[in-house]
């Protein structure tokens, strides 16, 4: 049986937000919920701050996500001439979660010296209009995924969300031949998670079944590397992620429950799912040996 590796970023490779608490998109599956969880700035200024700050208590890497606009873009293009000191300063690993992308944007992200791009490929209409709220079509989504991989930063990480055409499987698949004709070093899922205080709190995820079909397929098709990664219900860290060891589906699985690390003795990598091969050292753990 294959064993997949589990991506447990932590204070080696944290999360931060350049917009704070503040998104102008609001999708109806998150309402600026997870960007709770970073790290905020709100100037260049203060992501090299924080970024000094982290790198002195051992960060080897930064996540730079925050809320996106009403094009569905992260507003970082201010942020890149201090991301190319923070480079040069501190040698960080960053990975950046960008939302649609111009050509230009992509090209401007590579100059940067920004290593990973995180990019979310949607192709069903009803999810990027009605649950997004976004006037952009799905050919927007592909353009930007196209640029990225010809202009872009040296890594870019397609994921592809589950479940979000309001807990129903529909588009993915096409989503799936998209990616997979374009080669990239992984491919990362995603699964549409019910969360509290958004209007898709009470709507039940893809069933599990479903789920295990789609990655069934993603591995017949796909000829990189195959993540399940950090968004997903908590009781499918249980049930979905030993189903998708035991079957052999995936590479990775990102913030597995320590009961699965433990029961299977998966090796531990402190970063993002996303994070490069070659670039896997400077994070790596070794087997898990304790439960924290």
């Amino acid at each position: 049986m294959m064993m997949p590796t589990a991506y447990i970023p932590g204070q080696r490779y944290p999360a931060v937000s350049i917009t704070g608490t503040r998104c102008s998109l609001m999708c109806d599956y998150c309402r600026a919920h997870y960007l709770r969880g970073m790290h905020p700035v709100s100037s260049p200024h203060e992501l090299y701050k924080l970024a000094r700050k982290l790198y002195e208590k051992g960060a080897k890497g930064l996540l730079i996500s925050g809320g996106f606009n009403s094009r569905g873009e992260l507003p970082i293009r201010p942020f890149l001439p201090t991301i190319r000191e923070i480079k040069r300063d501190f040698n960080l690993i960053i990975s950046v979660h960008s939302g649609i992308v111009s050509r230009e944007t992509a090209r401007s992200l590579g100059d940067a010296g920004i290593d990973v791009v995180d990019y979310e490929l949607l192709t069903d209409r009803v999810v990027i209009r009605d649950v997004m709220h976004l006037r952009r079509r799905e050919d927007d989504f592909l353009k930007g995924l196209r640029w990225l991989m010809e202009k872009g930063p040296p890594y870019v990480a397609p994921h592809i969300p589950i479940g979000f055409h309001y807990g129903r499987i529909t588009m993915e698949r096409e989503a799936l031949e998209e990616v997979s004709a374009l080669k990239p070093y992984i491919l990362i899922f995603i699964v549409f998670r019910p969360t509290k205080g958004t209007p898709m709190e009470s709507i039940p995820p893809p069933p599990v079944e479903d789920v295990v079909k789609l990655l069934q397929s993603a591995r017949k098709e796909f000829s990189g590397e195959i993540a399940l990664g950090c968004m997903r219900p908590p009781e499918y860290k249980s049930s979905l992620d030993e189903i998708v060891i035991e079957r052999g589906l995936v590479d990775r699985i990102a913030v597995p429950r320590w009961q699965v690390v433990r029961k299977y003795g998966m090796r531990e990598v402190r970063a993002c799912c996303s994070i490069p091969k070659d670039l896997m050292s400077l994070f790596d753990e070794g087997p898990e040996m304790e439960v924290a």
